[in-house]
């Protein structure tokens, strides 16, 4: 299905969001319950569970975009939405007056993994091109650190967090799991579509709307999880779990998927040196406001919001160039 017509394509476009968020608290809710069945720890489904289920949307625009053979898409949906984690993401709860500790990602070191991983998806892109190759190296990476992060998890909280007793009907949270799933794919389907038809009808190339349209849209879950956590019992950790989680998900596992589907291929692309030194300015930065007091104050927070707006108004500059 094709639309040409671009408030069409912009209505498509935020309603296949809302139902991303909408199928993501779903897909959530069923797989912390089965989580919770499994017995497994609560920093692990925050860290893995939760961060991978708000990355499916990016993981299955990155499926959708390789199989249409937009990798470009791919790429900068990935880049986009870590970006929107270090500061929309991230400045959201502190702006409304939670104040978000940053302890326990600094002790258990996950912040430097996630920064690691970051850079590695970055440096990988230098020479223009993500291989199949390379999207293996990164897939496999983000399987051998979850694989550390499950243990960590299991063996040493294991031993803190008792077994939950409370009733999991198996049956009924697989079925919700698999309509999640299902609602995110054609959803995710129509953010594609609608964004790759934006930007034919805005005349910007296909990275600027990557990095801006489509990693917001995909971010909704994100920003519905971190509002949730603030509604309900206010756990920064959960906060600050999700978004390095899926700093680490997107950098590997998303981009890693869509290169094994089609090479990405950022030649004639305005993914420049520019674009490369915020993002990497941009998780230094967050990681000397992580270590400054354990904490992410007010005026941290603007900064960091202040740096994507300055980052959306330069990469449109240089795609209309």
């Amino acid at each position: 299905m094709n639309f040409h017509s671009l408030p069409v394509n912009i209505v498509v476009l935020i309603f296949s969001a809302i139902i991303v968020a909408q199928s993501v608290r779903l897909f959530i809710n069923s797989s912390t319950k089965l989580a919770h069945f499994l017995n497994i720890s609560e920093y692990t489904i925050s860290f893995l569970v939760i961060s991978v289920a708000t990355s499916l949307p990016e993981l299955v625009v990155s499926i959708t975009s390789g199989l249409e053979k937009d990798s470009l898409l791919a790429y900068g949906n990935a880049v986009g939405s870590n970006l929107a984690l270090l500061t929309v993401i991230m400045a959201l709860p502190v702006l409304i007056g939670h104040v978000v500790s940053t302890k326990d990602i600094i002790r258990s070191k996950d912040i430097y993994y996630g920064a690691f991983f970051l850079f590695i998806a970055l440096a990988m892109a230098l020479d223009g091109k993500i291989s199949r190759v390379d999207g293996v190296i990164l897939i496999v990476g983000y399987l051998f650190y979850a694989r550390a992060v499950l243990r960590r998890g299991t063996v040493i909280e294991g031993l803190m967090e008792k077994l939950k007793l409370e009733k999991t009907n198996l049956w009924k949270e697989s079925v919700l799991f698999l309509i999640s799933l299902g609602l995110l794919l054609g959803a995710s389907e129509g953010i594609v579509r609608s964004a790759v038809d934006i930007g034919i009808n805005l005349d910007v190339s296909l990275g600027f709307i990557g990095l801006t349209i489509t990693a917001l849209g995909t971010s909704l879950p994100e920003i519905a999880f971190v509002i949730g956590i603030m509604n309900t019992h206010g756990d920064e950790d959960e906060i600050m779990g999700d978004v390095v989680g899926s700093i680490v998900a997107n950098s590997t596992l998303v981009l890693g998927t869509a290169a094994v589907i089609y090479p990405i291929n950022l030649g004639k692309s305005n993914f420049g040196f520019s674009t490369i030194l915020i993002i990497i300015s941009t998780m230094l930065l967050f990681l000397a406001f992580s270590k400054s007091d354990e904490k992410i104050d007010k005026k941290e927070a603007l900064a960091l919001l202040f740096i994507y707006f300055l980052f959306v108004g330069l990469e449109y500059y240089i795609s209309i160039q």
